[in-house]
């Protein structure tokens, strides 16, 4: 049963999502979408201290583990392996903008498109 808590975590990825798709349609029309297809704190909000987000979408994935709580420490892992650049953005105004992220992957020499993942509140 899903109570109060993660059903007001999934109502905010939801609106997170929608806001960085916008945002994505006005200023990046060169870039691909990465979807949030599993994060942990919904999907298993029993699974321990580190939390675990999944990115998907045109044959790319990126899995984030997310470890502390105020200070932070991100792992990615970029599927197909290969040589990958990966940035990161976080929105630049209110309370929550330090932990408001969204990642860019390319891929230098590549034709490989460059994504974008959906925002995501860490």
């Amino acid at each position: 049963m899903i109570g109060p808590p993660e059903r007001a975590a999934g109502e905010q990825i939801a609106l997170l999502r929608s806001v960085g798709y916008a945002a994505f349609g006005r200023h990046e029309r060169d870039l691909d979408v990465l979807d949030v297809v599993f994060d942990s704190l919904v999907d298993a909000p029993d699974s321990g201290d580190v939390r675990r987000l999944r990115f998907a979408g045109y044959g790319i994935t990126l899995d984030v583990d997310v470890h502390g709580q105020t200070d932070l420490t991100v792992e990615l892992r970029v599927s197909p392996s290969g040589p990958v650049m990966v940035e990161s953005r976080g929105a630049d105004d209110g309370p929550t903008a330090a932990r408001l992220v969204s990642f860019l992957l390319h891929w230098p020499g590549s034709t490989q498109r460059p994504v974008r993942t959906a925002w995501i509140m860490l």
